[in-house]
């Protein structure tokens, strides 16, 4: 077999990085006596420091496979592969599937193909989004080979097991850089913890339109990245959904583009598609703001880390207090001060 078509002109890994790393390429091959081609993607374990302390390289290819099975379009997996004699990391081999992705950065809501749909179609841009979302809360996980996934018990719920995950990570990463913001924000959710937690069901985790793969007709091609899969209350896909179209709009001051719909029709939405009216939905949406910003500050550090910012930077958090959570947590972005090694 060899290779060619590489998006990167050899195997290297970048400084500082995102999650696992991504590399087009095309491989071709003889079988029978014919030559063959297909278009691959190879997603490789971080080796350096990046987003996610503990790589879940594995978790990923065991629910893509899962999924395979299901009305949930997502990639084939073709090898997951833990030698390390080979790359130097895990890595997993998907067949590339055809479509376009709303973009993070320059913003969707700003500029690209989303902008220039008419507002009808980035309605049905977004309900498509909503109905993947739908379908993977649809699928069994426990007879579907995922119950693995579920580590509540002992006194724990799996909403508490998320929690804990998420305090265990802002301690790991932010020893030298406390975040007021953020620890007002995580002092908040415990103070108004749901008193019931909805029926446990497999959440994406990173669930946004930036990760699905849209085809030309807007049907949803292929849902992408599971680094924060988990089992919990579906609430938690839809708050992290609805905020992170915030974060694209209040964030960063861009009015919402007609036609995407509001967090409250975007709920009403997904009650019409499932039966389920989401509950406590408030706490989610702050939960994903405490989340997101736990995520942008470790961003932050990895970059002046590397010498990319400077070692006394001032870091914004996804948007403004006052939209991120309730008023009586509005506090100013703090200093993060880092000597760069």
């Amino acid at each position: 077999m060899t290779l060619r078509h590489g998006r990167r002109g050899r195997w290297a890994w970048p400084t500082v990085e995102g999650s696992n790393d991504t590399v087009l390429f095309t491989a071709r091959w003889k079988e029978a006596g014919r030559s063959l081609e297909r278009r691959l993607v190879a997603r490789i374990a971080p080796t350096g420091p990046s987003i996610f302390v503990h790589p879940r390289l594995d978790v990923e290819a065991s629910v893509i496979s899962a999924l395979a099975k299901s009305t949930v379009p997502v990639p084939d997996l073709l090898i997951y592969e833990t030698d390390l004699s080979i790359l130097g990391a895990p890595l997993m081999v998907l067949g590339f599937v055809e479509g376009r992705a709303a973009s993070d950065d320059p913003p969707f809501t700003a500029t690209g193909w989303v902008v220039d749909l008419d507002a009808a179609a980035r309605r049905t841009l977004a309900e498509r989004g909503l109905e993947a979302i739908a379908a993977i809360h649809a699928f069994d996980w426990r007879t579907g080979g995922l119950a693995s996934l579920d580590r509540s018990g002992d006194g724990r719920s799996p909403l508490r097991v998320v929690m804990d995950d998420i305090r265990e990570f802002y301690d790991a990463t932010s020893a030298d850089l406390a975040n007021p913001t953020v620890e007002a924000g995580l002092d908040w959710l415990e103070a108004n913890w749901p008193e019931t937690e909805s029926e446990p069901v497999l959440t994406w985790g990173d669930a946004r339109l930036g990760n699905l793969l849209y085809g030309e007709d807007l049907a949803v091609n292929a849902v992408l990245d599971w680094e924060m899969v988990t089992i919990g209350p579906r609430e938690l896909d839809l708050g992290w959904w609805t905020f992170l179209l915030r974060h694209h709009t209040d964030g960063i001051g861009v009015p919402l583009p007609a036609g995407l719909p509001t967090s409250e029709e975007s709920v009403t939405y997904y009650a019409d598609l499932t039966g389920h009216h989401p509950t406590h939905f408030r706490f989610y949406e702050v939960l994903a703001g405490v989340r997101l910003s736990i995520l942008t500050q470790r961003a932050a550090s990895l970059l002046i880390d590397a010498g990319v910012l400077p070692p006394v930077h001032q870091c914004y958090w996804p948007t403004q207090p006052p939209t991120c959570y309730p008023n009586s947590l509005a506090c100013s972005a703090p200093v993060a001060t880092r000597q760069a090694p």
